[in-house]
């Protein structure tokens, strides 16, 4: 028994050390200028990458604000409809809160298209993005009319046509 329990006991101590002994560090041989390439020169697939991190960004931005809006809309909504055509200076303040925020998407989804028209790598997805800023240019001017259900349904839009074009980039 004690015979198993030393094998045992050294199995479990060497095989750590018999799997870290097994991987090997490769190093490189022959012309080092050939290994190297010149970061400066941005390749198309780096484009793209890039572009595809940057609506990735932007869809979970949006995600997550559009997971906060539906309560603070509804909060909002209510406290409008209380307040019967006289809001409280906070009910304002939320407002423009809220329409600060819409604001905010819009400038970023028009930077997202100015930035895939702009690129000679990116064009051919933008098809598919025209036209988003003008989806949240809309979503604002509902929010700011009181219509926040609407606002919301064209945040989601845009949320939907920021996804199709990443699974077209992917």
């Amino acid at each position: 028994m004690k015979r198993y329990f030393i094998l045992a006991l050294a199995c479990l101590i060497l095989c750590p050390a018999l799997a870290a002994a097994q991987t090997r560090n490769r190093t490189a041989t022959g012309n080092p200028q050939r290994r190297t390439r010149n970061s400066t020169s941005a390749t198309p697939n780096d484009d793209v990458r890039a572009g595809a991190q940057r609506v990735a960004a932007q869809i979970k931005s949006l995600a997550q604000f559009l997971y906060l809006y539906g309560p603070i809309s509804r909060e909002l909504a209510s406290n409008e409809a209380a307040a019967q055509g006289n809001p409280s200076q906070t009910v304002q303040q939320n407002k423009a809160k809220l329409q600060d925020a819409f604001k905010n998407y819009k400038t970023r989804m028009d930077e997202l298209e100015t930035m895939f028209s702009g690129s000679s790598d990116l064009r051919r997805f933008y098809p598919r993005l025209l036209g988003i800023a003008d989806d949240a240019a809309t979503a604002e001017e509902q929010v700011a009319t009181g219509r926040y259900d609407q606002g919301g349904r064209y945040l989601l839009e845009v949320l939907s046509r920021l996804t199709d074009v990443l699974a077209d980039m992917r």
